[in-house]
């Protein structure tokens, strides 16, 4: 039995199990192109904040994070932007536009743990409607009829595991886009830490240098 008969044995119920492995699939191919760790944690951005201490002014990272936009360079034009603060300032606005750019990176993986959840309930859905119809041509036909016996037999175990088939990689995707999504907000936060520092200690030079004048 091809692919085509499958589908045509699970009947209706093959609609929104082949709906939710469509919107499982887009979900899977988009965060995989957004959660690209060389694509967010850009190496002269990372640099730049690295050697922020020995920079002579900002407007060399400043023009990174302008060439490269992203999270992370989001994030450090956020503290940028307020170099000038007292440090408690920075560190505010460093953690919430941490929070906003996490946000962003994990957006949509709750519709595919919804897809990997609800996948199998479909299926298991598909194989109740599947025996209600074995039922009803038992109690209309009796067991004489092998036709319409097999026809709710097929709709009942293909709905199942079509839905199977789609919940159990949509886990695992889930699981592990999830695992690379806290990889990369834990490397942002450890950027962010540095910025902090560095931000503070030149304050504090600057503060020092002022006195000193």
């Amino acid at each position: 039995m091809d692919l085509w008969h499958w589908i045509l044995a699970g009947r209706s119920m093959m609609i929104p199990i082949g709906l939710a492995s469509l919107v499982g699939l887009a979900v899977i191919i988009e965060r995989l192109i957004v959660l690209r760790r060389g694509r967010i944690i850009v190496p002269e951005i990372a640099a730049a904040v690295d050697t922020l201490d020995s920079g002579p002014d900002l407007s060399v990272a400043y023009a990174l994070c302008q060439g490269r936009p992203g999270p992370f360079a989001n994030i450090v034009k956020a503290g940028l932007d307020h170099a000038e603060s007292d440090w408690t300032v920075i560190r505010d606005v460093l953690q919430e536009a941490g929070r906003r750019e996490a946000t962003l990176l994990t957006r949509r993986l709750g519709v595919l743990e919804t897809v990997a959840a609800v996948s199998p309930l479909l299926g298991l859905l598909g194989t109740v409607l599947g025996m209600i119809r074995i039922f009803a041509a038992v109690s209309n036909a009796g067991i004489g009829d092998p036709e319409a016996l097999s026809g709710g037999i097929s709709e009942a175990m293909v709905t199942t595991a079509a839905g199977l088939f789609i919940g159990i990689p949509a886990l695992v995707a889930y699981n592990w886009l999830n695992a690379r999504a806290d990889r990369v907000i834990f490397e942002l936060e450890t950027y962010a830490s540095k910025l902090l520092d560095s931000l503070r200690r030149r304050r504090l030079g600057a503060d020092e240098r002022a006195e000193r004048a």
